[in-house]
C-alpha cells in the first residue's frame, strides 16, 4: 500500500501519491496510528466530503480536495491496512485498465449471454418427451430464475467485492456456473431444472457478473464509457455466437451433454478471467450498506427504471424463435434470430458506449431505451417475414445494449463518489429482480392464454398482448430516464449529462 513515497504502477509508471499534506511523510508509530484513527473513528467522510463539489459529468478525473482531518484518516487507513494484492496504485486510463476490459468481456460471454440465450433451450424443452405437456409458462421460469439470480444476490455480492476482492467472489461464481449445468444434465424433471440450470445458475451469474462490471468504471474516466461498453458488450457477441452453437450441440449431441459442455468449458473460461481481476485504488470499506441511497429522489427514479424495464427485457430474447416458427421459418432461423440480437446488442453496446462518452452518459441511456421502446410498439406487431423480424431484431438489439452498457456506467457518474461502488451497483442490479422472475413468465402466460383453437383444430398463437406488455414496461422506463435526464441537467434539455 502506497506510505507517501513513490510506486511503481502496474503499467510501469511511478506513481505519484494524490495527497501533498506534509503528514503523509511522517513515519508515525502503531500507537500513534491508533490514536488518530481512534479519534476519527466517528467522523463521516461524506459529510467532510460535502465541502467539495465535484462534477462528475467532467471528461476530467475530478481534483479532490480533502479536510486535514480526512488526510489523516487516508494515511491512517493506508498505514494500518495489510497488503491486498487485488489493489493496484495505478492511474486511471491505464494499459492495465485494458486487461481488466478484456476479462469483464470473457465473463460476459458465459454469465449474461447463456442465460440470454435461453430461448433456444426453451424451444428444445418444449419438444422433449421428458417435458411433454409442460406449459410455456413452467419452461421459462427455468431461464427467468437464471437470469433473476443476478439482481437477487447482486447486493450481496456487491458487498463480498468490496470486502473480499473481485478475484475471489468471480472464482466462487464459475464454480456455482460449472457444477448447476453439470447437475442439471441429470435431471429429470422440470422442477430440477429449475433447481439447477433456474437458481444455481442465477447465484453463479451474480457472483461472476457483479465483480468485473463494479470496479470496471474506476478504472477509466476519458474512456469509460467506451470501456464499459467493450467489456459488456461480451454478452452480446457471446449470444451472436451461442444461439446456433447451443443449437447445433443439442441436436448433434442432445440438451444434456450440451449442459455439460458448456458448464465446463464456461466455467473454466470465467475462472480463468477472474484472475485478472483486480481495483484501481484504496478504498475504504465501510460498514453500512448504505441504504440511504433509497432515499435520494434521483436514485429512486433509476432503480424505479431497474425495475420496470427488466419486466420487459428479456421477452424479444426468450419467444423470437417460437414467434418465428408461427410465420413459417424453421428452428435453425429461430435460432439465428436469437443470436442475431445478440450480435446487434454487443455491437450497440460497443458503438452506443463510445458515443456517451462525447454526448453524455445519462443522454444517451435516455435515447437507447426511447428507440428500444419505439422498435417494439411500431415494429415488432408488423413483423411477419423472416425480413421483417430481423429488422426488429437489429433495432432493437442495437439500442436495448447501449442500455445495459450505460447503466453501471451512469450509477458510477451518479453515485461513485460515495464509496463502496460495488454495493451501490449492486443494489441498482437488484432491480432487476422481480422483472427477470416473473416477466417472460407473465409474457408466456399472456400467449398461453390468447392461444385458440380453430374450428378445423389448427392452434392460433397470439402474441401481440405479450408485445404491448413490453412495449408499456419500456414507455414507462424511458418516461422516468427524462425526468432523471432533466433533473440533472437542470431542466436544460440540450445539455451534456
Amino acid at each position: 500500500m502506497p506510505d507517501g513515497s513513490n510506486t511503481t504502477s502496474a503499467d510501469g509508471s511511478a506513481w505519484q501519491p494524490v495527497d501533498t499534506n506534509p503528514c503523509a511523510s511522517a513515519q508515525l508509530t502503531h500507537i500513534e496510528l491508533e490514536s488518530i484513527k481512534s479519534t476519527l473513528e466517528n467522523v463521516e467522510l461524506e459529510d467532510i466530503c460535502q465541502v467539495t463539489k465535484i462534477n462528475n459529468t467532467t471528461d476530467e478525473e475530478p481534483n479532490r480536495r480533502y479536510s486535514s482531518e480526512l488526510d489523516l484518516q487516508h494515511i491512517v487507513d493506508e498505514q494500518l491496512s495489510l497488503k491486498d494484492d487485488t489493489i493496484v496504485n495505478a492511474e486511471a486510463d491505464s494499459a492495465y485498465g485494458w486487461i481488466i476490459v478484456v476479462a469483464g468481456f470473457m465473463i460476459n460471454v458465459f454469465s449474461i449471454a447463456l442465460p440470454a440465450s435461453y430461448g433456444v433451450f426453451q424451444q428444445a424443452y418444449k419438444e422433449l418427451p421428458e417435458f411433454e405437456g409442460t406449459s410455456s409458462l413452467a419452461i421459462a421460469f427455468i431461464g427467468s430464475l437464471a437470469n433473476a439470480g443476478l439482481p437477487l444476490f447482486s447486493i450481496l455480492a456487491g458487498r463480498l467485492v468490496d470486502q473480499y476482492g473481485p478475484c475471489v467472489v468471480c472464482l466462487v461464481g464459475a464454480l456455482f456456473i460449472l457444477v448447476s449445468m453439470v447437475i442439471a444434465s441429470f435431471s429429470t424433471a422440470v422442477w430440477q431444472m429449475i433447481i439447477t440450470q433456474g437458481f444455481l445458475f442465477g447465484v453463479g451469474t451474480s457472483l461472476a457478473h457483479i465483480p468485473g462490471i463494479s470496479i470496471l468504471p474506476d478504472w477509466f474516466v476519458k474512456r469509460r464509457g467506451l470501456a464499459t461498453g467493450i467489456a459488456v458488450s461480451g454478452s452480446g457477441i457471446g449470444g451472436l455466437i451461442l444461439g446456433p452453437v447451443l443449437r447445433y450441440l443439442i441436436s448433434h449431441v442432445g440438451w444434456r451433454w450440451t449442459l455439460r459442455i458448456i458448464g465446463i468449458f464456461g466455467g473454466s473460461i470465467i475462472a480463468i478471467s477472474a484472475m485478472f481481476l483486480k481495483v484501481r485504488t484504496f478504498r475504504k470499506i465501510r460498514k453500512e450498506m448504505h441504504f440511504s441511497n433509497f432515499k435520494n429522489p434521483i436514485f429512486q427514479k433509476l432503480y424505479a427504471v431497474a425495475v420496470i424495464y427488466s419486466f420487459a427485457y428479456f421477452v424479444p430474447f426468450f419467444y423470437i424463435p417460437t414467434y418465428a416458427l408461427k410465420y413459417g421459418m424453421t428452428i435453425e432461423q429461430g435460432a439465428l434470430l436469437v443470436g442475431i440480437l445478440s450480435g446487434a446488442s454487443g455491437l450497440g453496446r460497443v458503438t452506443l458506449g463510445f458515443a456517451s462518452d462525447h454526448l453524455g452518459h445519462i443522454n444517451t441511456l435516455t435515447g437507447c431505451l426511447i428507440s428500444a421502446t419505439l422498435g417494439i410498439l411500431l415494429v415488432w406487431p408488423f413483423a411477419i417475414s423472416f425480413n421483417g423480424i430481423l429488422a426488429f431484431v437489429l433495432i432493437y438489439g442495437y439500442f436495448i445494449g447501449g442500455f445495459v452498457c450505460l447503466t453501471s456506467t451512469v450509477t458510477a457518474q451518479l453515485f461513485g463518489a460515495n464509496g463502496n461502488i460495488a454495493t451501490v451497483t449492486g443494489m441498482i442490479f437488484n432491480g432487476y429482480l422481480f422483472g427477470d422472475l416473473f416477466g417472460t413468465p407473465i409474457a408466456g402466460a399472456m400467449i398461453d392464454h390468447f392461444t385458440v383453437t380453430l374450428p378445423d383444430g389448427a392452434v392460433s398463437v397470439n402474441y401481440l398482448p405479450s408485445i404491448l406488455f413490453a412495449g408499456l414496461c419500456f414507455a414507462v422506463g424511458s418516461m422516468l430516464l427524462m425526468s432523471i435526464k432533466m433533473t440533472v441537467g437542470n431542466r436544460k434539455f440540450f445539455i451534456k449529462v
